[in-house]
């Protein structure tokens, strides 16, 4: 471990503009938290990308990993979901203002929000005790959800969908059973229509995985075509991507790192379906570096779809969030006020097995990927540190 830490620290101190004193000293406390599970970073600065790994693919295969050694990257799955929706609008196959009722058969019915009247009830007692009453306000239309809503985590529907699973990537994870892998459109629509809505659409941020799996199935009704195929249609292949994917081949399992809790004990792998477009993907640095090469410097094809994705929309508050920070299309978008005052654009993810951060800095033209095979790693600490000392 520490020689592949040395190593570590000895590519990156040849990059321009590097401090070296405090990236060793962040690298050191991060590696001595870790267990002997596989780390990949990529840092992009000016263009130019470095790989670094260190721990093991698994516990049968002692070999360290690559810029191709896959990871499931959790939460992260959403920006590549967002993207598309920019995507197939700039096309018009798909319309993120319209409301998502549009794009479903009659067959399924999508969740409404029913605006309420609440008034003060005065319980009798010692002392007197005073509650809201909450009623459904039939006096006032239904509110439907639109695709803008769920990009931006503000439909106000929950996060997993009444105890598919749980994670949020911005807290800590409760893990469950893990996601629901036979759970159908149908099935998963039905749960939101019995959930309670955290706010009324289109006002509050509430994260939720859940809503990204919905604007996933109204995209594929809209174009009658699979989430995954869209996907490689109009980013994977574009920006010449080769291992982001919901289902691997054998080959490409051979190159998947093994995941551990956060207790460092072997995890099984989770399997998605419906629930794919919020947290089901597998990345590897080398392809989250070419993508974030692409938010840093787009061609004319990718500009629009590039400054719509990172404009900030929303508020975004959370005890564990250290920055000011609001909610774009699946990116977060916190102001840095040291060493000099940037925006960063960054968002994470993780599964039971697995933590994961992309982030850039536009301005500074620098951008870094963590994935760790271990849940709980503070893998977005860490990418927000590095993307202070990278200036």
């Amino acid at each position: 471990m520490k020689k592949m830490l040395l190593l570590l620290i000895a590519a990156l101190t040849f990059l321009p503009g590097l401090t070296a004193q405090p990236l060793m000293e962040r690298l050191q406390e991060f590696a001595d938290a870790q267990r002997p599970s596989a780390v990949s970073i990529a840092i992009i600065k000016d263009g130019q990308v470095t790989h670094h790994h260190f721990g093991r693919l698994s516990k049968a295969d002692r070999s360290p990993p690559s810029e191709h050694t896959l990871y499931e990257i959790g939460a992260l799955s959403s920006v590549f979901t967002t993207t598309l929706m920019l995507r197939l609008a700039e096309e018009g196959r798909y319309n993120p203002e319209r409301e998502i009722a549009f794009y479903l058969p009659d067959s399924l019915s999508p969740p409404r929000f029913q605006p309420q009247r609440c008034a003060e009830v005065v319980l009798p007692g010692n002392p007197v005790r005073r509650i809201m009453s909450c009623s459904n306000d039939h006096s006032r239309a239904s509110v439907c959800i639109t695709g803008c809503d769920l990009a931006s985590h503000v439909s106000g529907l929950p996060n997993s969908g009444l105890g598919l699973y749980d994670w949020h990537p911005i807290g800590k994870a409760a893990f469950l059973t893990g996601p629901a892998t036979g759970l159908r459109s149908a099935e998963l629509l039905q749960k939101l229509g019995e959930a309670t809505f955290k706010s009324e659409p289109g006002h509050s941020y509430h994260f939720s995985n859940a809503g990204i799996a919905l604007l996933g199935i109204a995209m594929e009704n809209a174009t009658n075509q699979r989430y995954e195929d869209l996907l490689h249609q109009h980013i994977v292949r574009p920006l010449r991507l080769q291992d982001t994917k919901v289902d691997i081949s054998a080959e490409q399992r051979t190159r998947l790192a093994e995941g551990h809790n956060n207790r460092g004990r072997r995890t099984d792998n989770w399997h998605f379906k419906t629930l794919a477009p919020a947290a089901g993907l597998k990345s590897t640095t080398a392809d989250l570096a070419n993508m974030l090469k692409t938010y840093l410097n787009p061609d004319q094809a990718w500009e629009n779809t590039i400054l719509e994705g990172q404009q900030a929309r929303v508020d975004v508050s959370f005890p564990t969030l250290e920055h000011s920070t609001q909610a774009a299309y699946g990116w977060l978008v916190s102001y840095l006020p040291e060493p000099h005052p940037r925006l960063a654009v960054w968002m994470n993810g993780g599964t039971a097995g697995y933590s994961a951060f992309a982030g850039f800095v536009k301005d500074e033209q620098i951008g870094v990927v963590v994935l760790t095979a271990q849940a709980g790693a503070e893998a977005t600490q860490l990418g927000m540190d590095l993307l202070k000392i990278l200036d």
